[in-house]
């Protein structure tokens, strides 16, 4: 009888280990997280918040102000704001990677916006589906993502003609962006912002 429920039981521990490992292998697409979750996924949806400019740290833990973040999120793109990321948010967050959020300060307008991040007005009016121009201040607008700089570090031998010609740019294109007054003078180990336009 002892061995019975002894072995009942280790089946019993079994299972649930099981269980929890299944659930744990599941894709990160196919969970769901909600306030009072906790750990590397949590942390995961944070950063991708923070990339977007909804908010401001990732701690791990999905408290109110991540359950606020993801509300917004949701609104913006005509999910039900639950403030739950299941699926549906992680599919969207997954394919959002094209634009970031920025939020409408005192004194902004569809002008200075689009001056500011290089677009025009139309865009951000199509980006955002706006049916007016008048903006709030704290409305998050949708704009194009700026793509990462690319950061060259001078090697010794380097010249800037041959670190342009290696991008495929011009050299007053370089010196511009890196307000070098002497294309003379560069030195290994100095960084330098390449052009968006280059070929790394």
């Amino acid at each position: 009888m002892r061995t019975r429920l002894f072995l009942l039981s280790m089946l019993c521990i079994f299972g649930l280990l099981a269980t929890s490992l299944i659930s744990y292998a599941e894709p990160l697409s196919q969970r769901t997280l909600a306030l009072g979750s906790w750990g590397e996924d949590v942390f995961w949806l944070q950063r991708k918040l923070m990339d977007m400019g909804l908010l401001e740290e990732a701690t791990g833990r999905y408290g109110t102000s991540t359950q606020k973040a993801v509300k917004e999120l949701q609104r913006a793109h005509g999910l039900k704001p639950d403030g739950i990321a299941g699926p549906q948010t992680f599919q969207l967050l997954q394919e959002v990677q094209t634009f970031s959020y920025y939020t409408v300060q005192q004194g902004d307008s569809l002008y200075t916006i689009a001056k500011i991040h290089g677009i025009s007005m139309e865009d951000i009016v199509s980006l955002n589906a706006l049916t007016e121009t008048n903006l709030q201040i704290g409305q998050k607008l949708k704009v194009p993502r700026k793509p990462e700089p690319i950061i060259y570090r001078v090697q010794p031998g380097d010249s800037l003609y041959a670190i342009a010609k290696r991008f495929g740019v011009a050299v007053g294109q370089i010196t511009a962006l890196n307000n070098i007054e002497n294309p003379t003078l560069i030195k290994p180990g100095q960084e330098l912002v390449m052009p968006d336009t280059c070929v790394p």
